[in-house]
């Protein structure tokens, strides 16, 4: 008998279309039966966070984790997952905090200009346990804006924290790596190289964009899955407004 895990991962821009977020989430069909909505760029607002907000928009059955990182002027930023407690379990969340710029070997001249911008945190959001018969580690990633190798060393960051841990029947790293793109250069294609190390496969390479800004289509978001167990997937994003990302869906099935 065939099981299907339904994924979602959504940068939502520090939630400064939180209506319309909402209101995407309630009315699109695509969010429906979700088992994992993993977020980047969760804020919280007067009414609560967003990750408890999407939740409730979601059903009874949902429940959600937020985690602030850093303060984007004066909006909280946080990383956060809502799941279908009636699918999933989660029995610890923890976050792991990337290393800065300057905690990592950079050249002279990336190591130059990221000192003139204002250091930022940055966390891998992990959440460890169940999914109907399987172990399940689900993460969201935020890397940093710039810098080619300091990204790199971020990524690397995740990949060996998530080494260090037991190993799962599920685990799936998704988020917001800011892979950005000028004239189809850099590829990024060492990050997917350094993912297949831990058995990590990007699922989801036939997306063309994920994010745009300014009429610049990127693809700034992934999706890798790994397992013991023999999966397929199917990947898609949906065309909607309420961030500068869009949202990214994969129903990763297994037989």
């Amino acid at each position: 008998m065939a099981h299907t895990l339904r994924f979602c991962s959504w940068n939502i821009q520090v939630g400064m279309k939180r209506a319309h977020i909402l209101n995407v989430v309630k009315h699109e069909r695509d969010f429906r039966h979700l088992d994992v909505l993993a977020l980047q760029e969760a804020s919280a607002h007067a009414h609560g966070d967003d990750a408890s907000s999407i939740a409730h928009v979601l059903g009874e059955t949902y429940g959600s984790y937020h985690h602030v990182y850093n303060l984007l002027k004066t909006l909280p930023q946080a990383n956060a997952l809502v799941w279908n407690r009636a699918r999933v379990q989660f029995n610890a969340i923890e976050h792991h905090t990337l290393p800065t710029h300057i905690q990592v070997h950079l050249p002279r001249a990336e190591r130059a200009l990221l000192n003139r911008l204002k250091r930022q945190t940055r966390v891998n959001l992990v959440g460890d346990g169940a999914w109907e018969n399987f172990s399940v580690r689900v993460c969201a990633a935020h890397l940093d804006v710039l810098g080619y190798r300091f990204k790199r060393q971020q990524f690397r960051a995740v990949l060996d924290d998530l080494r260090a841990r037991s190993p799962v029947d599920v685990m799936i790293l998704a988020g917001d790596f800011n892979t950005f793109r000028i004239g189809g250069r850099p590829t990024w294609a060492q990050l997917k190289h350094d993912a297949a190390e831990l058995g990590l496969r990007a699922i989801s390479d036939e997306i063309i964009f994920t994010q745009r800004a300014l009429r610049v289509k990127q693809k700034l978001d992934e999706i890798f899955v790994a397992s013991p167990h023999t999966f397929r997937s199917r990947v898609w994003t949906l065309d909607v407004g309420g961030s500068d990302h869009l949202p990214m869906f994969a129903e990763i099935t297994f037989d």
